[in-house]
């Protein structure tokens, strides 16, 4: 008896399944419209579609260009602002700055030949290219050798970092 009312309801059960998808549907419903992706491929097709305007297949006129003239540069023959490469006299410390307060930057060695970058605005020091690192740094005068012709007023005046 149980097994008879569950065959009964499935039945039942299919039967109003069947029915319900035999139904026509409903003709109001419209599909929504992708407004920006219709757009992009509109934009799309017009841009594919379109071609690069082609060339002139003729040249430009000939113009009544003279030829250049040569003429002779001056020769350029500048003169050294310093004469000679000052030269460390003594084992001498170079600083980051003027005065064993900065940074030690290297220690240069007797007779090292380096290149004079600038006059220090602290009386007594010389800016220098340290010829180990490439970087300036702080040399105290008592250790340079300048030749007699150097002339200090070319350099520029710095000021510690």
């Amino acid at each position: 008896m149980r097994i008879r009312r569950i065959k009964s309801a499935l039945i039942i059960l299919l039967a109003a399944l069947w029915s319900a998808s035999c139904l026509p549907r409903r003709a109001n419903v419209e599909p929504t419209v992708d407004v920006i992706g219709t757009t992009a491929a509109q934009l799309a097709s017009v841009i594919l579609t379109q071609t690069a305007g082609a060339p002139t297949p003729t040249p430009p006129p000939p113009t009544n260009t003279p030829p250049p003239s040569f003429t002779d540069t001056p020769a350029y023959s500048p003169t050294p602002a310093v004469t000679s490469i000052p030269k460390i006299s003594g084992n001498a410390a170079c600083y980051e700055g003027p005065g064993s307060q900065y940074a030690l930057v290297s220690n240069l060695q007797d007779t090292e030949e380096v290149i004079v970058i600038g006059i220090g605005s602290v009386p007594g020091w010389y800016v220098i290219e340290n010829p180990y690192y490439g970087s300036m740094c702080w040399v105290e005068t008592k250790y340079l050798t300048f030749d007699p012709t150097f002339d200090p007023s070319i350099l520029p005046t710095m000021p510690p970092p």
